[in-house]
């Protein structure tokens, strides 16, 4: 994945609040998050942690929602990734678009849903963007989401890429539940699970 990976949320290291997904709460640490909490664990978490040394970051627009404020901007293309990520202290969605030989990225603030920053660059030389770029898959990162939401309506995710795995076209995709992780593939062709893993 092309992501800039400046402070990137592992999937041990997110934490979120509250209902949908994306939106939530983040208990951070030097802008990072680093424990997994829910609503009715806020009380004896916070105890437990100190005060100088955690702050929360709250999380107000999910996955969803700042894709479709990527794709509105860049008018065409094709979403292949999705992360959620720290700038500046910042939660932000970084999205990744291709749209033939060019990719688009940009960074949708998490709690406003404004674009804060975006750039677009040529891919004529790198093999495995115009693959992905070329694909006619049938299945959108979106529509992916939505069925990775339905399986797992308690989970957050917080990482949706497409790739290729064993010459198909799949999306990965990660979410976290309270401690557990979840790593789910799903089928770019016809959006049939393929594997899923939890730990």
């Amino acid at each position: 994945m092309k992501l800039k990976k400046a402070l990137i949320i592992s999937a041990a290291s997110v934490a979120l609040l509250g209902a949908g997904a994306g939106a939530g709460i983040f208990i951070a640490n030097n802008g990072l998050a680093d424990s997994v909490t829910t609503s009715s664990s806020t009380s004896s978490s916070k105890k437990s942690q100190t005060n100088s040394q955690k702050k929360k970051v709250e999380v107000k627009v999910d996955m969803a929602t700042a894709i479709k404020t990527a794709l509105k901007e860049a008018k065409s293309g094709k979403v292949v990734a999705s992360e959620l990520e720290f700038k500046r202290n910042t939660p932000v969605y970084e999205i990744k678009i291709l749209d033939g030989d060019t990719e688009k990225e940009y960074q949708v603030d998490a709690n406003t849903g404004k674009i804060v920053n975006s750039s677009t660059e040529k891919i004529s030389n790198d093999s495995d963007n115009l693959e992905l770029s070329n694909l006619d898959t049938k299945v959108s990162l979106a529509d992916a989401i939505k069925k990775a939401q339905e399986k797992y309506s308690s989970a957050k995710i917080f990482q949706v890429e497409l790739e290729m795995e064993d010459g198909k076209a799949v999306y990965e995709i990660k979410l976290t539940d309270n401690n557990k992780r979840i790593k789910l593939v799903i089928s770019a062709d016809d959006g049939s699970i393929v594997s899923e893993s939890t730990r």
